[in-house]
């Protein structure tokens, strides 16, 4: 079973969200910063993380940028998801090792296109 690591500030995004992905059949955790989704990885190895861009202390983009930078995390598939639509926006996520892009507001059935094209885990 794939695990999906949330990390978005906003509660109500967390609970919604791990509600559609719990129903899929996938192992959710969640984080609200960074911080925690960065003891949340050393406790267990997420096989994707979907992140926000736009967080308090930590945005999204160095958080992933860290993840790269770290030989143990750089395999994780990371999803950045929000509001951020110029295409600039997603080209910045794109330089910094993000692996999809998903606009905020999306619909569930965006949300399992996108996680039905990361790769499964292996064993």
């Amino acid at each position: 079973m794939a695990t999906i690591l949330i990390v978005d500030d906003e509660p109500c995004f967390r609970e919604v969200v791990g509600d559609i992905l719990t129903a899929e059949g996938y192992r959710i955790l969640t984080a609200s910063n960074v911080e925690e989704a960065f003891l949340a990885i050393q406790r267990e190895k997420p096989t994707v993380i979907l992140t926000d861009q736009m967080m308090p202390s930590v945005d999204g983009l160095t958080f992933i940028q860290c993840l790269r930078d770290n030989p143990h995390w750089a395999d994780i598939r990371v999803i950045v998801v929000s509001a951020k639509a110029q295409p600039d926006d997603i080209r910045r996520a794109r330089q910094a090792g993000a692996d999809d892009y998903l606009i905020k507001p999306f619909s569930a059935d965006e949300l399992r296109g996108i996680l039905a094209q990361a790769p499964q885990p292996v064993g």
